[in-house]
């Protein structure tokens, strides 16, 4: 693929941080457990046990966020399966709290991230450190901190299960059309953290799938562990750090191009300019959001005045990429995200000069 090519060991990185109503089942925490407790007072949630959807994904984004814990678990994107090991805690610094948080990989050559706050770095042994911001390693929870997307979802409860020798509550996030993908979540029943997440496709296959094998919560982690968390880390090359949590901007951003169809939902939520990896050319990026799936459009001039358009699946991560002529002038525009492949076919051939899309409205 030309333009924006796919590293894909870049990009996995991404994808872990870049899824009739069955009746109303309550599933308690055991306010007697030390779990349970912890959660409590650490996320500053009340004694009363998470009795609908919405209050359990409310605990499951807290308590992510606030307990102190430690586990291994594997992470499949595609036909790729990886063995992972976490270790967070949540840390005073000054007057803030400050989330520290470490993803090691396992097989393969060494790899880690790094999370101090919301600042991420991904190191490969060998290669220059990659900068990025987010608010969580651990792969389907930041798409779940936002709490908000809307009538394209409904939020279903299913039953109780076991995970990682732990009683999990489990969730379904359903979508209301074709254009994004489903989810099922399994919460620990005492602290609410996310032990297993499923993304599925609308025919019920599995995308992509998260997994604990292990996990304890050992109220505060080594000074071993802690002097790794904290230590200073290596600046990466490229100055630029890749935001992926950008605030929404306004329907009508500073950019030349439009797609001409976008998927219900969805709304502008970052635009911005980089260096074509390919070109001395700028390339234009804007990014969407329903506020659970994201993609993103990157369009650049292209210098091989050849049309064409590729396509590839990795995992959940879908990507298009298409050539096409604006007069004599040849364009390079790709659409990269958590979307099924068919949607973002078609916001891809979309893609057009603003003032052509005005004129063809007129």
């Amino acid at each position: 693929m030309k333009g924006i090519r796919l590293n894909r060991e870049r990009l996995l990185p991404l994808l872990l941080v870049l899824l009739p109503a069955l009746g109303a089942h309550a599933f308690p925490v055991d306010p007697s457990s030390k779990s349970a407790r912890q959660s409590q007072e650490l996320a500053g949630q009340s004694s009363k046990p998470a009795d609908t959807p919405e209050k359990w994904l409310e605990t499951m984004v807290q308590a992510t966020q606030n307990l102190t814990y430690r586990g291994h678990f594997v992470y499949q994107q595609g036909a790729n399966l990886e063995t992972l090991a976490v270790t967070h805690t949540l840390q005073k610094v000054g007057d803030k709290s400050e989330e520290l948080e470490s993803i090691i990989y396992l097989d393969g050559s060494p790899r880690e991230m790094i999370r101090q706050g919301s600042k991420i770095t991904f190191a490969s042994a060998g290669k220059e450190p990659a900068r990025f911001e987010h608010e969580s390693l651990v792969p389907m929870v930041g798409r779940f901190t936002s709490g908000n997307f809307g009538k394209h979802y409904k939020l279903k409860p299913a039953a109780l299960d076991r995970i990682a020798g732990r009683e999990a509550v489990q969730l379904l996030v359903v979508p209301t059309d074709r254009f994004r993908y489903g989810y099922q979540l399994w919460l620990d029943r005492r602290t609410g953290l996310l032990l297993k997440s499923v993304m599925v496709d609308s025919e019920g296959r599995i995308i992509e799938r998260m997994q604990f094998t292990s996990l304890e919560f050992p109220g505060e982690l080594t000074s071993k562990e802690l002097a790794r968390l904290k230590r200073k880390l290596p600046e990466s090359a490229d100055k630029n750090v890749v935001k992926l949590n950008s605030k929404s901007v306004p329907e009508k951003a500073e950019w030349g191009w439009e797609a001409g169809w976008i998927p219900e939902g969805f709304s502008p939520r970052g635009h911005s300019k980089r260096s074509s990896v390919v070109s001395n050319q700028k390339v234009d990026i804007l990014n969407f959001s329903d506020g659970l799936a994201s993609f993103s459009v990157f369009v650049e001039p292209d210098e091989t005045r050849v049309l064409s358009q590729a396509t590839e699946q990795i995992g959940s991560m879908a990507a298009v990429s298409k050539v096409f002529r604006n007069g004599e002038k040849y364009f390079h525009a790709t659409v990269l995200g958590e979307i099924p492949l068919g949607a973002a076919e078609r916001i891809a051939v979309s893609v057009r000069p603003r003032e052509q899309s005005q004129k063809a409205d007129k």
